[in-house]
């Protein structure tokens, strides 16, 4: 069995059950836990009682954990929904069996095909995530996240469970709906993944998570097919309804054109679900812009949302002139700075040059100086050799002269001898003269 999340609210709802639909037509065995973000979502699903959903309200999810409950007090009602996105996958990671995945659907997303082409690329990985696919002419755009938070999966191990876990505390700490350093929302976090938890597998399926910011240069056929490539599901982002069931597919932000194939094909098919889902009875066509036929008696009431928008993006356009004119003032503030810090550098420069001059003459002094003493050291160790030599040789003499003495000594000693000799001979004969003198 397959294991999914989700959340909305009652504005979302008719998306929402869009998506459970198309589960229903496509996933096989499944379980889908809704978030329900407002009490009347909850109670319009409790009444439906949906196959193969079970309910969680978010005031049974912000009670379980304090620090999400903190952080709706500090954010818009759509950062808050941003920051419940990872605390619901933190929440039912540990619920689902061990080794299995569970994997966060946004809301607006809706099958055409299996998704286990997916599951197929997903493998055996810990963590799966969708890259945006920017064609080249909006890759300026990556610095809100290379990834979308539209399919996210954690398979409960170790990996799954630590990334859904920092993810968790990350978006509870900072999850605001503005770029600031390397954060957007609860989106950018996912850019470190890779890097950060081995077991991370980007998903490269053309067909899963199409959208109106990767569509512009895709070819889409019956099918539908994107490129060739069955089209698992596309992500419905920023559809405005205007009435009358015509809406604005908003992929004028991503210099996009609504082709026919991409109308019939994808488009169409989804806002037929959505009417089945309102549960009253309309004569209208659904269509998009730009409709279909020119003729179509709705296109009035796409000027009241066109001049909304035009005013819209003339104050946008206003306050990014505001922002330009504080950034060049900033800039000229920053150039300011920049030459003093360079008249320093200069200042800094000149006196370190000088500094090594000075050190470099110290250095060739110190040099001559232990040329000299190693010179003198020679000379010293020369000299040292001579009285060597000449020590060695009274040495030599030393030992000759000691030779020569004890040789005198042993001379003068058989010489003592002989005297004694000599001396004791004579008293000998003067005593036998004595005896002789004495006889007479």
């Amino acid at each position: 069995m397959k294991h999914y999340c989700t959340y909305f609210d009652q504005h979302y709802l008719t998306r929402g059950l869009a998506l459970h639909h198309s589960l229903v037509q496509h996933a096989g065995d499944f379980e889908l836990t809704v978030l329900c973000m407002d009490q009347e979502c909850e109670a319009t699903l409790r009444q439906r009682a949906l196959p193969h959903v079970r309910l969680l309200p978010v005031a049974e999810l912000t009670a379980r954990h304090p620090a999400l409950a903190a952080a709706r007090s500090d954010r818009t009602k759509l950062e808050f929904y941003f920051t419940c996105t990872a605390w619901l996958m933190r929440n039912l990671l540990p619920q689902i069996p061990v080794g299995e995945l569970l994997t966060y659907l946004d809301a607006d997303l809706y099958f055409f095909s299996s998704p286990q082409p997916v599951y197929k690329e997903i493998g055996h990985a810990s963590v799966a995530i969708t890259p945006h696919r920017f064609p080249a002419s909006l890759v300026h755009l990556e610095r809100y996240g290379k990834f979308n938070v539209g399919w996210v999966s954690f398979r409960h191990d170790a990996t799954g469970q630590a990334c859904a876990a920092d993810w968790a505390d990350r978006c509870a700490a900072w999850c605001f709906n503005r770029l600031e350093d390397d954060r957007y929302a609860d989106q950018k976090y996912l850019d470190a993944w890779e890097a950060r938890f081995p077991g991370t597998v980007s998903l490269q399926h053309l067909g899963v998570n199409a959208a109106p910011w990767n569509i512009k240069d895709a070819v889409v056929t019956a099918g539908p097919r994107i490129n060739g490539q069955p089209l698992v599901f596309y992500h419905f982002h920023s559809l405005v309804h205007l009435g009358r069931q015509l809406h604005d597919p908003s992929l004028h932000r991503y210099d996009a054109d609504m082709t026919p194939s991409l109308r019939e094909h994808v488009y169409r098919p989804y806002l037929l679900q959505l009417i089945s889902h309102e549960g009253a009875h309309t004569a209208d066509d659904p269509d998009v812009l730009p409709l279909s036929r020119v003729d179509d008696p709705r296109s009035g009431l796409a000027v009241p949302h066109l001049l909304a928008r035009l005013r819209a993006s003339e104050l946008d356009r206003a306050q990014r002139l505001s922002s330009i004119e504080e950034n060049m003032a900033a800039t000229k503030q920053t150039i300011s700075y920049l030459k003093i810090v360079e008249t320093d550098r200069d200042k800094r420069l000149a006196a370190l040059e000088a500094a090594l001059e000075a050190a470099l003459e110290n250095t060739q002094r110190m040099e001559a100086y232990i040329l000299s003493i190693e010179k003198d050291r020679e000379e010293r160790g020369a000299s040292i050799h001579v009285y060597q030599e000449k020590l060695k040789q009274a040495y030599a003499d030393h030992a000759h002269n000691v030779a020569y003495i004890e040789r005198l000594h042993g001379e003068i000693a058989a010489h003592v001898k002989v005297a004694d000799d000599h001396n004791r001979i004579i008293a000998e004969l003067n005593e036998k003269l004595r005896a002789t003198l004495a006889g007479r």
